[in-house]
């Protein structure tokens, strides 16, 4: 596999295979994307990586530049999207795709028999793919994706201010809405992570994040982002009847996804909605949302700073979980905006750590000026299962890698 092929190579170690592997179970993404994230490999190094284990021939950067439009029109959208393919040049009879996952020969058949044309296929860091889709085909990528390298950061943050009418403000009108992804795929310059160019820190995308908060008028309404572009399928609850049903599904979980998937199942016999964040870089990034009235592709696209005053804020701080009214502050009014509207009397944010750290958190309410339960001491319990799930997972993960 991918892994013993890199170790093979020496390109990683062991260890450090590990830890992208933990970071992986976490956060998501793809191997290669999280040793490029850590710093292990460049992305250059990694797509000669891919090239190889998979015995292509490697696709230099400019043929995914300025690709016509006339050769994006040969493959469907829906196909682009399910297959997770992109054309990007026609010979005679023949025409050149990158694939997500080259070693799917169903997906190569099926590409050759909706084009009528051979299919020659090609492989490229999940980074460029999932940049490729954004700049092409206006597919947005999670917040996860952009928040890598400084110039993919410093460009996100000034097309955010650009892609945005700035209204005339007022005292009671300048609302920021630090937490949104808007992103208009066209205008975005596909460029590589690699020439020496450095990983965005923690620190500096806090900085980028507060002086750049783009602002909506006052009283509009939630922003609710395409859900026809979204690339990733519609998360499949499940709904454990009980206590030791939710703990079983949860330990027989085989990704992330799974491990959402009963949590927040669970989680909606608690409250009428709910959703759960990943921690990152001191952002709490949306990762999945459920419930009543929840815009999932909102979900997904928020970032809530940990620097600033939330109930968010002091989760983090005190690795303890939170239960009561969120402060009327300008961060909490726009992510309930977001949620959908009215803010509720009081919220609960219970905590996920892993390895000694605080990874995750899920958030949990009733819905605009409702109460949150408070008979959530069985989500506690389930909660602290996932730890040792992620665990299994990795070490899952390692034998296949």
């Amino acid at each position: 596999m991918f892994g013993q092929f890199l170790i093979q190579r020496k390109a990683i170690t062991m260890e450090q295979l590990t830890e992208a592997l933990n970071a992986q179970v976490v956060f998501g993404g793809r191997l290669g994307t999280n040793l490029v994230e850590s710093g292990v490999l460049s992305e250059a190094t990694l797509e000669v990586l891919l090239a190889a284990y998979y015995n292509l021939t490697a696709l230099p950067l400019e043929k995914t530049q300025n690709i016509k439009t006339s050769v994006l029109k040969l493959v469907p959208l829906n196909i682009v999207k399910r297959l997770r393919v992109i054309p990007f040049e026609q010979g005679e009879k023949q025409i050149h795709v990158v694939f997500m996952d080259p070693a799917r020969l169903d997906a190569i058949d099926e590409l050759s028999f909706v084009t009528g044309m051979t299919v020659r296929p090609y492989v490229v860091p999940e980074i460029r793919f999932l940049l490729m889709l954004e700049h092409y085909y206006g597919i947005k990528r999670d917040v996860r994706y952009i928040t890598m390298s400084k110039q993919d950061t410093g460009r996100f943050m000034s097309d955010r201010m650009s892609s945005r009418p700035t209204p005339a403000r007022t005292r009671t009108e300048d609302r920021r809405l630090p937490q949104t992804v808007d992103r208009t795929g066209p205008s975005a310059v596909i460029a590589p992570l690699s020439s020496g160019e450095e990983l965005t820190t923690e620190e500096e995308f806090q900085k980028m994040l507060r002086t750049t908060s783009p602002v909506t008028e006052n009283g509009a309404p939630a922003l609710e982002l395409s859900q026809d572009m979204e690339m990733d399928q519609e998360l499949r609850l499940t709904h454990p009847g009980n206590m030791a049903e939710a703990l079983s599904m949860l330990s027989t979980s085989g990704t992330r996804d799974d491990i959402a998937a009963v949590v927040l199942g669970h989680a909606l016999s608690v409250f009428k909605r709910a959703a759960m964040f990943i921690i990152y870089k001191g952002i709490a990034m949306g990762w999945e949302g459920v419930g009543q009235g929840v815009k999932r592709t909102n979900i997904k696209q928020l970032m809530i700073p940990l620097d600033q005053a939330s109930a968010f804020k002091f989760v983090h701080d005190t690795g303890a979980y939170f239960v009561g009214p969120a402060q009327d502050n300008e961060l909490n009014r726009d992510f309930f905006l977001l949620l959908g509207g009215k803010p509720p009397r009081t919220v609960v944010i219970l905590p996920i750590h892993y390895r000694g750290s605080l990874v995750q958190m899920l958030y949990g309410d009733n819905g605009g000026g409702e109460f949150a339960s408070t008979d959530f001491g069985e989500l506690l319990v389930l909660l602290q299962k996932v730890p040792e799930v992620l665990g299994t997972l990795v070490t899952k993960m390692r034998r296949m890698a």
